[in-house]
């Protein structure tokens, strides 16, 4: 029997073109196979969330991705008592409680089912920035959020405007005397209220830092950005960083400062100032 060494098998291979692209054929089969599989999982069809809280009063559309011309989709809740669906895919929220809602899709001669876990709360406000204890002499900026109301308008008050007065629709406090005082923020819109006690202690020279300022007038003298790169900052030097991140972002919305945030700032700006000379 005649043996070929590596040369004439390579040159057997040359004078046999079919078998080469029976080769190629094969390898690119096996690619559009795998390219078809690839499409047809990231086709199928998938909601935009598969948890979602609403309010009692605010409807909810569900919505879907990777819908086929032609697809058909049906809704289920499975507690009609917290939430009902139509037949497009509207919530509405009945009671505060939990529910499963399952939307079925068919498409291109599939089913597929998908769910999203429903939580139905009543609307409500809260302070989202409240401070139980203030130095006296301080300003601090109240702040409001609503939770599934529409256009809410928050007003203010004070139980004890000697210890604390309040701007009735900016919300800012000033602390005037040690005590204690029931600030009371009001929703016009839905007539929801919310309210906490705020203790105010008298001013000494141990808690003079800790007295708040507002940052309305501070405009764009006020301005930090964390350096891009931080790898070679001591830990020390980033914690400082952060800090003055977190203060930079409470201007920018508005909110009140710490006169030793305020120094802290400044300080770091003067030493900016001098590393440049």
């Amino acid at each position: 029997m005649r043996m070929f060494d590596g040369a004439s098998k390579a040159q057997a291979w040359k004078r046999r073109p079919g078998r080469w692209c029976a080769v190629f054929l094969a390898l690119l089969l096996v690619f559009f196979a795998a390219a078809a599989r690839t499409d047809a999982q990231a086709a199928e069809p998938k909601l935009t969330v598969s948890k979602k809280t609403i309010y009692v009063g605010t409807d909810y559309q569900i919505r879907a991705q990777n819908l086929a011309s032609g697809a058909k989709l049906t809704y289920k809740s499975s507690d009609q008592k917290v939430a009902v669906v139509n037949s497009k895919g509207v919530v509405t929220p009945k009671a505060k409680g939990t529910a499963t809602l399952t939307v079925t899709i068919k498409q291109s001669g599939q089913t597929y089912t998908r769910t999203i876990d429903l939580t139905v709360k009543d609307p409500y406000i809260a302070f989202s920035n409240k401070k139980t204890t203030l130095v006296q002499s301080s300003d601090y900026l109240l702040k409001g959020n609503a939770y599934g109301i529409k256009d809410p308008e928050f007003t203010f008050s004070s139980s004890d405007v000697l210890v604390a007065k309040v701007d009735k629709t900016t919300g800012m406090v000033h602390a005037r005397g040690a005590g204690k005082a029931v600030i009371t923020m009001k929703d016009n819109t839905s007539g929801l209220s919310v309210s906490y006690t705020l203790k105010v202690v008298e001013k000494t020279e141990d808690n003079m830092g800790d007295v708040y300022v507002s940052t309305e007038n501070f405009g764009k003298s006020y301005s930090f950005e964390m350096p891009k790169d931080t790898s070679e900052l001591s830990e020390k030097e980033l914690t400082r960083l952060k800090k003055l991140e977190d203060i930079q972002k409470r201007i920018t919305a508005g909110k009140s400062i710490t006169i030793q945030e305020m120094t802290d700032y400044y300080l770091y700006k003067s030493e900016q100032g001098n590393a440049q000379k």
